[in-house]
C-alpha cells in the first residue's frame, strides 16, 4: 500500500500465474535501475503481471521534481498509470524521463498530464524537462496521455514560455507492436505546447493518433 521503492540495481521476475500490485507505484529516481522479465518469453493468460499505480506520481518511475533512473521489461505483463503529472512510465512532475527500454512482454503506460512513456508535465518555468531516452525493439506497447504525449514529452504547464519547457527526447522504435495516442499532445513527441524530440522508427508495427497535436 506504499510507494515500492527501487536502490541500485533490481531485478524483478514475473513468474506465472503470479500478481503483483504496487498500489502506490514504484520508485526508480535518478542513478537507479529496474530490469522487468516475464518467466517465458511468450505471454499468455498465466504470464505473471505488474500493476504500478501511481497516483499524481509516475506508475513506475520518477516522483515529485525527480528525474526517471533506468527501467528495462523484457517480459510480463506491466500496467503503469498516473492519474496526473507523472508519466506512466517514467519521470515524475517535472522530472526528465530517463532511461526506457522495452523489448518484449505487454505493457500499458497511461498519463493525464505526463507522458504515457517519457516525461512528468513541466510546472516550473525556466526548468526544461525531457522525454528521456526511449527504445522499443520489440513487445506489444500501449501508451497513452490526455494532455502528454502517449511517447515523449509530457504537458508543459507554462504553455511554452521563452525558458524551459518540454521535449519529446530521443525516441527510437525498431520493432514490435505499438499503439500510442494523445489528445492534446503528440501521439509520438511533444506533449501539449511542448517540442518533439528526436524521433526514429526503423521497424515494427507502429500505430499513432490525436486530437490536436501530431
Amino acid at each position: 500500500n506504499t510507494r515500492v521503492t527501487v536502490t541500485g540495481d533490481v531485478h524483478l521476475i514475473l513468474a506465472d500465474g503470479a500478481q503483483l500490485k504496487a498500489k502506490q507505484g514504484i520508485d526508480v529516481s535518478e542513478e537507479n535501475a529496474l530490469t522487468i522479465y516475464g518467466q517465458t518469453d511468450e505471454v499468455t493468460a498465466d504470464t505473471g503481471k505488474l500493476e504500478a499505480y501511481g497516483g499524481s506520481m509516475s506508475g513506475i518511475g520518477g516522483t515529485y521534481g525527480k528525474p526517471c533512473g533506468k527501467i528495462t521489461i523484457t517480459g510480463g505483463i506491466v500496467e503503469a498509470k498516473s492519474i496526473y503529472d507523472g508519466a506512466g512510465i517514467g519521470g515524475g512532475s517535472d522530472g526528465n524521463g530517463g532511461i526506457i527500454t522495452i523489448s518484449g512482454g505487454t505493457v500499458t503506460a497511461i498519463s493525464v498530464n505526463g507522458a504515457g512513456i517519457g516525461s512528468g508535465a513541466n510546472s516550473s518555468i525556466g526548468a526544461l524537462v525531457e522525454g528521456g531516452t526511449i527504445t522499443i525493439s520489440g513487445g506489444t506497447v500501449t501508451a497513452k496521455s490526455d494532455s502528454g504525449a502517449g511517447i515523449g514529452g509530457g504537458r508543459d504547464h507554462t504553455e511554452g514560455a521563452a525558458h524551459g519547457g518540454t521535449t519529446g527526447g530521443n525516441i527510437t522504435i525498431s520493432g514490435g507492436t505499438v499503439t500510442v495516442s494523445s489528445l492534446i499532445g503528440a501521439g509520438i513527441g511533444g506533449g501539449a505546447y511542448g517540442k518533439g524530440g528526436n524521433i526514429t522508427i526503423s521497424g515494427g508495427t507502429v500505430m499513432t493518433a490525436s486530437n490536436s497535436g501530431a
